[in-house]
């Protein structure tokens, strides 16, 4: 093999200069046009992948230096060590004797590592650090504002009692101002180095997420699954490191404040200072996200998708007669949308009835939980009523505010404090923030028809479509992920996803709820008409508690309890 990849390996082999064009991820060789194509016919090659030089030489060198042959014996690697946690050839087998019951085939380990849960773990631990050095960065920027208007704010005090007592005041009045600027330079000072701080660890792993993505399309799977470790680690240490700092106490707000002296009022004859200055440190409200859940090395153990099953644990009639929406709120109870007849419908834990809330501008067509007891409520399409989304405390049971859209509003789920929701006339993606009330356009490109829902995990989307009889995952830059279509899933209504993945959705029109697998390549009716379907609507995923909610339209409510049927997976266990 030639050790400049540049030049094709095997014409380097005949003494030949051709300069290389492909790399076989098989081989970990260079090849020239010519011998790649001969590559591609040959028998004992043609199954081998082969991917631009261009893309290979992009890739870091830890991940090219991860090679499919064994230094030691030039035989490929085919097996597994997973007490050692390295991959073994044929040969190096021997100096793993007493590892038996821990040789696995190597592609046992490696299959599907792009689309693995580590794979995704890791993508949401690099997006959860970025996050999480923003945040507290704007946490910092914040403070610096909040400390200059606190200063001016004295000032402003200072200057104001200062014209009362006259020109006596104004030598203590410049060394308060000073004292106060003093306080803000020291105080700023320590949140820029904190800023700076945050900065360069942003740069440190800024690139990441090239990597992850270029190691996903470009890399072969030993190569990703072994990349991963390494970078899991440096990602673990950085998230140690914003840790440490927040251990630390360096996101603490710093504030200044003035109080008056009380003998300013004998000023003349016994007043030497105009003030005092304190500084105060306030503990900051800022949380890291899923820092403690992931310093851990990232590890999945996912139920097979096959084993999922559904136990029915209650059935109720919701007591409404046309059911769009539910939701289990964060306390168990459930929330229904009944459209046409603007009202939301709330029913404790047990199914039992526990409260009614009128909507007076217009319809319920979905919910979405936006914080601890507080949902909005999309408005779907109803002659004459507002297109808008309304905002309710479950607790004081009222409208706390009304976000107009410029189109209906059907399908809804919040994100990071934005509601996303399926538009129509025109169909579109749109996000409006719950805040500021700007709302803005998406994408275009996605096909949402009428009546669609959406629904949101691990950085992907989900949406149904009714009038193809489709479900479509896409990420935030609405890149579509996959489609799925089936003839068992007719008129696809509400959607969920589980803590593995798994996407469920209610069909009107087919009776049933599909389970479609993370990747959408697999699928099957978990539910239906035996287990007392009927146009099922509305449905919700508590991840929390792992329990689906499924209501017809008409209003009857189902809900399940998702798990693995134990005694099918013994079975498969004594089979293997």
């Amino acid at each position: 093999m030639a050790s400049n990849i540049s030049i094709c390996g095997i014409c380097d082999l005949r003494h030949l200069s051709n300069p290389s064009t492909h790399w076989c991820q098989d081989c970990d060789e260079a090849l020239c046009l010519e011998c790649k194509e001969h590559h591609t016919l040959l028998k004992a090659t043609r199954g081998h992948t082969t991917i631009p030089i261009n893309d290979y030489e992009n890739l870091p060198a830890f991940i090219t230096d991860i090679k499919q042959y064994c230094d030691m014996h030039n035989e490929k690697y085919q097996n597994y060590c997973q007490k050692h946690e390295c991959p073994v050839c044929c040969k190096c087998i021997q100096d793993h004797a007493k590892c038996t019951e821990n040789i696995v085939h190597i592609e046992t380990v490696i299959k599907h590592s792009k689309t693995s849960q580590n794979f995704d773990d890791l993508n949401q631990s690099v997006s959860d650090l970025q996050t999480n050095i923003t945040q507290m960065q704007k946490n910092r920027e914040d403070n610096l504002t909040q400390l200059a208007d606190q200063c001016k704010s004295a000032i402003k005090k200072i200057r104001e009692f200062r014209i009362k007592v006259n020109h006596h005041l104004d030598a203590i009045e410049k060394g308060l101002i000073t004292k106060l600027q003093d306080a803000e330079n020291k105080c700023s000072q320590q949140i820029k180095e904190v800023i700076k701080s945050l900065i360069e660890l942003e740069s440190e792993i800024s690139n990441f997420d090239n990597i992850l993505q270029g190691i996903k399309q470009h890399a072969s799977e030993l190569q990703v699954y072994l990349a991963t470790r390494e970078i899991g680690k440096q990602v673990s240490d950085k998230e140690k490191r914003l840790t440490s700092m927040m251990e630390n106490k360096r996101f603490d707000n710093l504030t200044v404040s003035l109080e008056i002296d009380t003998k300013l009022k004998n000023i003349l004859s016994d007043v030497k200072e105009f003030g005092t200055v304190s500084l105060e440190t306030d503990p900051t409200n800022e949380k890291l996200i899923n820092m403690k859940s992931r310093q851990a090395q990232i590890t999945a153990v996912v139920k097979s998708f096959d084993d999922i099953k559904l136990k029915q644990v209650n059935k109720f009639d919701s007591g409404s007669k046309q059911v769009t929406g539910c939701i289990i709120l964060p306390d168990g109870r459930m929330a229904f949308t009944e459209f046409g007849y603007k009202r939301l419908s709330i029913r404790k834990a047990d199914g039992s009835p526990d409260f009614e809330i009128p909507l007076k501008e217009s319809v319920a067509f979905d919910l979405t939980l936006v914080k601890d007891a507080t949902v909005a409520v999309s408005s779907g399409n109803y002659i004459g009523d507002r297109k808008c989304i309304q905002i309710i405390d479950m607790n004081s049971r009222e409208i706390t505010k009304i976000l107009d859209t410029t189109t209906r509003a059907y399908g809804v789920v919040c994100v990071n404090e934005k509601l996303v929701f399926c538009g129509y006339t025109p169909n579109r993606i749109y996000t409006i923030d719950v805040k500021t009330e700007q709302q803005s356009e998406i994408s275009s490109t996605i096909n949402v028809g009428r009546c669609s829902y959406i629904t949101y995990f691990r950085n992907k989307f989900y949406m149904t479509n009714g009038r193809n009889h489709s479900v479509t995952s896409f990420d935030h830059k609405c890149n579509v992920i996959w489609s799925f279509n089936d003839v068992n899933m007719k008129t696809p209504k509400g959607i969920a996803v589980d803590n593995s993945g798994n996407v469920f959705v209610a069909s009107l029109r087919s009776n049933n709820v599909t389970m479609i697998s993370p990747d959408g390549s697999r699928a099957k009716q978990i539910v239906d008409q035996k287990n007392g379907l009927n146009e099922p609507c509305a449905l919700h995923y508590d991840r929390s508690t792992n329990q689906l909610l499924v209501a017809n339209l008409r209003g009857t409510v189902y809900l399940f309890n998702s798990g693995v049927d134990v005694h099918l997976l013994c079975e498969q266990v004594r089979e293997y």
